[in-house]
């Protein structure tokens, strides 16, 4: 079963559009800022290294980056539910494969599709980065200060760069899967897959307005941003895992497809 479903990724026209998409993402910033006529001497003080010139942290194109990145979640798989329950093809799968597991695997790889096509453009771009700049610690009285007092976690940044990129990663990582499994739940409802595939950018909107007229800080900055952040990360992603599986779940084994 999972062979298949990874066998059909591969075949979507729409997931190579999206690493491509992720790719111009990654590498434009790193054309903007490659360095010109620099000898070896230059690089012993020049402030410059990947975790200053991630485009986590200076690249105008991660404002484009959040713009999009609901929709970079869900378009890679978050429809194909829909998909096959519109063109018939879930009744055949069900002759071969129990439904609870055929709903379980669905679940897992669209949530792991989706957190990659999520988080491709940093890691390519932090490669990128990597290719021209020396992976140097950043000093913060030294060096370029991008993480200060009240962004996300400073100290770590400042004691354990390498790690800090990584937990910048996973979290995304993790908000992607979210946000495709919450497209990817709607769709036992909503059968159009256009719908569907625009659910999670219109649900981020939707809070993002929400909790900012509530004077909070909306969903965006929460897991895009370069901000504080509390516990309610970690709260707002165990209500999107939990909220998004039990409906889908719920409402997918309660479908008579066959």
């Amino acid at each position: 079963m999972l062979k298949m479903e990874f066998h059909r990724i591969g075949k979507r026209p729409v997931f190579w559009f999206i690493l491509i998409v992720g790719i111009l993402l990654a590498l434009i910033p790193v054309i903007q800022i490659w360095p010109e006529s620099l000898s070896k001497e230059d690089y012993a003080m020049y402030p410059m290294s990947p975790y200053i010139g991630w485009m986590y942290f200076i690249s105008e194109t991660y404002y484009i980056y959040i713009l999009v990145f609901p929709l970079l979640a869900s378009l890679a798989y978050s429809d194909t539910y829909a998909e096959d329950y519109n063109t018939g093809l879930i009744k055949n799968i069900l002759t071969r494969v129990e439904k609870k597991k055929y709903l379980l695997n669905r679940f897992f790889v669209n949530f792991f599709i989706g957190g990659l096509v999520s988080v491709f453009p940093l890691v390519i771009n932090f490669m990128g980065v990597m290719t021209a700049f020396p992976l140097i610690e950043n000093n913060y009285y030294f060096g370029m200060p991008v993480v200060v007092n009240g962004s996300f976690l400073p100290e770590l940044y400042y004691e354990h760069p390498f790690l800090y990129v990584i937990l910048r990663l996973i979290i995304i990582f993790l908000f992607g899967g979210v946000l495709a499994s919450i497209g990817l739940a709607f769709s036992t409802i909503v059968k159009n897959r256009y719908i569907v595939l625009i659910v999670p950018l219109l649900f981020v909107m939707a809070l993002d307005v929400l909790l900012n007229a509530f004077g909070q800080l909306s969903l965006s900055k929460i897991f895009l941003g370069n901000v504080e952040v509390g516990w309610f990360l970690f709260v707002y992603l165990l209500i999107g895992i939990l909220g998004s599986s039990i409906m889908y779940f719920y409402l997918g084994d309660k479908h008579e497809t066959i």
